[in-house]
């Protein structure tokens, strides 16, 4: 059986979609369940913040891509698609998703980014929600984590090119290798709030792959081998 889908069948999407919830906006919330999901699949998942824009289209071209009986792991494009439509970084509501997770850590108030990869200063301002929890598209992937239970979740943002793994494990490894990055524990930064913080209360290995500051097409083009992989991957041993 061949592994991927000849090129002048990737426009559109295999069968297999559902809805796990709608935006502020009122936009579907739509994952793709592993076609033979059981106890070590995973969940993989971009669009958090809604202009990091390449992970969305390099894990879309994986998806197009692979045989889908070959699928071993879940899917979610796109977090946030009022942001991606938008190009916000933030949901509609100015909330950033990533500060906004009912984790132990989370701080009412504001937090700050940086513009683009290239500016000095983390002077854009963006809120973290009345209440942890407080979004709907928060509140759906929560309920949508409980409802699966994932052996694991790989979360895509960038620019900070790295793999980071607090746990160091033989995944976070693979992707290090995989998408050529540095594997680290930790950004370097506080994160209250975020999914990781959440997903780590939990007890539930959450990787975050931040890809380089990368256009879509090239991204599409230096990382769809290794996305394609990653939708397949399987412990050794």
């Amino acid at each position: 059986m061949a592994i991927t889908r000849p090129r002048m069948e990737r426009g559109a999407f295999p069968p297999g979609a559902e809805q796990y919830g709608r935006s502020f906006l009122g936009a579907s919330l739509i994952w793709f369940p592993a076609p033979e999901a059981d106890r070590t699949s995973g969940l993989i998942i971009a669009g958090t913040h809604g202009d990091e824009n390449s992970s969305i289209v390099t894990l879309s071209c994986a998806l197009r891509t692979l045989v889908p009986e070959l699928r071993r792991h879940h899917v979610i494009l796109s977090v946030n698609p009022d942001g991606s439509q938008l190009g916000l970084r933030a949901n509609a509501r100015g909330i950033d998703l990533n500060r906004n997770f009912p984790a132990a850590n989370w701080r009412a108030g504001e937090t700050v980014y940086r513009w683009n990869s290239t500016a000095e200063a983390r002077d854009v301002v963006l809120l973290t929600g009345e209440k942890p929890g407080s979004e709907p598209e928060t509140q759906a992937l929560c309920q949508l984590i409980h409802k699966i239970h994932p052996a694991w979740v790989v979360s895509f943002h960038d620019p900070l090119a790295c793999i980071e793994d607090p746990r160091h494990t033989e995944l976070g490894e693979w992707l290090a290798e995989a998408f050529t990055l540095p594997l680290v524990t930790s950004v370097g930064y506080e994160t209250p709030g975020s999914f990781g913080s959440w997903c780590a209360d939990l007890g539930l290995h959450c990787i975050t792959a931040e890809f380089p500051p990368i256009s879509c097409d090239e991204a599409s083009e230096k990382y769809l081998k290794a996305m394609v992989a990653l939708l397949r991957w399987q412990p050794q041993g």
